[in-house]
């Protein structure tokens, strides 16, 4: 005699079960296409960056190729490629664009307007400086981790390492909005620090005139020289030029880690691959679906404190134990 076997009811149950592991998704539907914008991977703060990304998508259950499919694009540096980058990802219908570096996220909400898709950004230096104002937006589609560190938080560290400091030089390039709103910043946050500030600008990176400021901040006896967030001071060619002229002169403070090692004193910064996580499970709650206007921005939740001891060494400049122990990275 033949024993019935509940087939149907097993299959139903195998089927449950793939969709409860696949986050209630359909297994017979291709997961969400998620696109991502890498501006330039010679970068190694934007390749931390993308790694922070995938896993913080990865900590908050979305694996890819399982329940989301993950698409990287490289702009290569170039305005016009991430353009077409972002214009190809909208062909393919994704469902949520993530965008390193503060290039590829103006290029992407230019492309893209008119539609609703979200977008996620990671690594800006001032979001408001640029035009990201999220609090100025009825419901917007964009939201994300900026790498911006408080210059509050910049230069009570910097106070730590020169307690007796009095007068502060600030330099920047007018030529980068995000340069003039960190910078005047800056010159906020000291005064209201006590500190002289003596602030000299350039409007391109011609050496000529970095020189001719370096000169301008001397012969007013600052004590340190303080860079906001500028991408143009913050070239390779630029800090060179700077860091050589303040050698053994007197102490640099950078915003970014990979400065220091160009003659920098010191920096405190964001952890690129920390605020890329931080961007990913952003991304993962909009996946959820919660609408982006209900996501909001973030700045680093992860600083780190990045010390040139050489540099210390030459400038006959003695450094705290509290100061020391605070350090992630020692040069």
């Amino acid at each position: 005699m033949s024993v019935w076997r509940p087939r149907g009811l097993q299959a139903a149950l195998g089927l449950f079960l793939l969709v409860a592991l696949l986050g209630c998704q359909n297994p017979f539907q291709s997961p969400p296409l998620v696109g991502i914008i890498l501006w330039n991977p010679e970068i190694q703060s934007l390749e931390d960056n993308l790694q922070g990304v995938s896993e913080g998508l990865r900590e908050e259950g979305y694996l890819n190729g399982v329940n989301v499919r993950l698409q990287v694009t490289n702009a290569s540096g170039d305005r016009s490629r991430a353009a077409k980058e972002v214009e190809e990802l909208q062909k393919q219908g994704i469902k949520l664009l993530i965008t390193l570096g503060t290039v590829p996220t103006l290029v992407a909400l230019d492309v893209t307007s008119g539609t609703h898709l979200p977008i996620v950004y990671s690594g800006l230096g001032a979001p408001a400086a640029t035009g990201l104002s999220w609090e100025a937006a009825a419901q917007p589609r964009f939201t994300g981790t900026s790498m911006e560190v408080p210059v509050d938080d910049q230069l009570r560290i910097l106070c730590l390492a020169l307690p007796r400091m009095k007068r502060l030089g600030i330099l920047y390039c007018t030529a980068s909005s995000v340069a003039v709103a960190t910078g005047s910043a800056a010159e906020a946050a000291a005064r209201k620090m006590g500190l002289t500030v003596v602030t000299e600008t350039v409007f391109d990176e011609r050496p000529a005139l970095l020189a001719k400021a370096m000169t301008n901040m001397l012969e007013q006896k600052i004590e340190a020289l303080f860079l906001p967030t500028d991408p143009v001071l913050a070239s390779p060619k630029n800090l060179k030029i700077i860091c050589e002229r303040m050698l053994q002169v007197l102490p640099v403070m950078v915003p970014f880690e990979s400065s220091v090692v160009y003659g920098a004193l010191l920096s405190y910064h964001a952890d690129f691959s920390e605020v890329g996580r931080q961007a990913g499970r952003q991304a993962a709650r909009i996946l959820s679906g919660v609408p982006p206007y209900q996501v909001p921005p973030e700045i680093p939740k992860v600083k780190r404190l990045t010390l040139n001891l050489k540099m210390a060494h030459d400038l006959d400049l003695p450094l705290s134990r509290h100061l020391l122990s605070r350090a992630h990275d020692l040069y």
